[in-house]
């Protein structure tokens, strides 16, 4: 078999009596976008530390391209790059000169740190800036420094905790597209925690659920959803916003799991949605009712994230009263 690029294998993490992961076990393939999401709480946050070395389990083992971690911190620690949720960039310094401060960090020689300044700089859009105090810049800007900051040496990984946190929308995209970018044009793989579903359903290519100190599930985003529900999901809405016809059609049809009237508009899960869907146009059809909006769609990951979830806990409270 291939050696995975990241592994973690039986990590289990306690902090006094708190066990915050037990037993969990990973793989993160090369060359992706890989989010790793859960609620407040669930252990993101530990889980990235021990990637990069911060903390140490007190079981398991973290492997990089086949090597242990801790047998090999200097040399793994060279391929990581990382920004925690506070930044790490000196407020005091200008653009440029946290670009060289943290080039040295990483034992940069002075002709490298000089070269690889135009082109990071031109990569996160902070050319005309570079002279600023970090201080003088908006958040979003200093987000983008800090993403610099951490790729000025040429990594392999880039580890990202909640990177679009306290982000305005607007900035929340911008990042997200630089991230983008860093992965297809710098050739980086990318580990990013976060509970913006939506955003991490935009810009992962894998997934990892956390969720009772373990990884509850891990694939691409049409896996996961596949593994709630093979159904998709129909939304309708029309003018009058009242569907009698088309209940009475879905109650009648085996090929609808369930539907919801909601507002406005109507909410049918089915695996044969497109077949449904066609029934329920000529319905409206028929009774020429004005059409708003229709959409086909898999379940969104938000849905895919509490339906999984709420499972795994259903499923320990059975077991609890057993």
């Amino acid at each position: 078999m291939d050696t995975p690029f990241i592994a973690f294998l039986d990590i289990t993490k306690i902090f006094g009596k708190n066990v915050i992961l037990d037993n969990l076990e990973l793989e993160i393939p090369y060359g992706e976008i890989f989010g790793i999401i859960g609620k407040s709480g669930s252990g993101k946050t530990t889980l990235l530390s021990i990637l990069v070395g911060f903390l140490n389990p007190e079981r398991g083992k973290v492997f990089f391209q086949g090597l242990e971690l801790r047998d090999n911190y200097n040399k793994v620690m060279e391929q990581f790059g990382f920004t925690a949720q506070e930044g790490s960039f000196y407020p005091k310094l200008t653009v440029k000169e946290n670009l060289e401060y943290f080039g040295t960090m990483y034992n940069l020689s002075s002709a490298s740190i000089k070269n690889r300044i135009p082109e990071l700089l031109r990569l996160v859009n902070l050319q005309d800036d570079k002279d600023k105090l970090a201080s003088e810049l908006s958040s979003g800007m200093q987000k983008r420094l800090d993403i610099a900051c951490a790729i000025i040496h040429n990594p392999k990984v880039l580890i990202l905790d909640e990177p679009t946190e306290d982000l305005d929308p607007g900035l929340r995209r911008e990042i997200l597209r630089l991230l983008k970018k860093i992965n297809k044009e710098k050739k980086v793989t990318i580990v990013i925690t976060s509970h913006l579903l939506e955003e991490i359903e935009q810009i992962c290519t894998r997934l990892a659920i956390l969720h009772n100190k373990k990884i509850l599930i891990s694939g691409t985003v049409n896996e996961l959803k596949d593994s709630y529900s093979k159904n998709q999901k129909i939304i309708i809405e029309t003018y009058s916003g009242k569907y009698p016809g088309l209940v009475k059609i879905l109650r009648e049809n085996k090929d609808v799991e369930r539907f919801v009237e909601s507002g406005n508009r109507l909410f049918v899960y089915s695996p044969k949605a497109e077949s449904v869907l066609r029934i329920l146009l000529k319905e409206l059809e028929d009774r020429n009712e004005k059409i708003l909006d229709v959409d086909l769609k898999k379940p969104s990951l938000t849905e895919v994230f509490q339906s999984l979830t709420k499972d795994v806990q259903i499923n320990r409270s059975n077991k609890e009263k057993s």
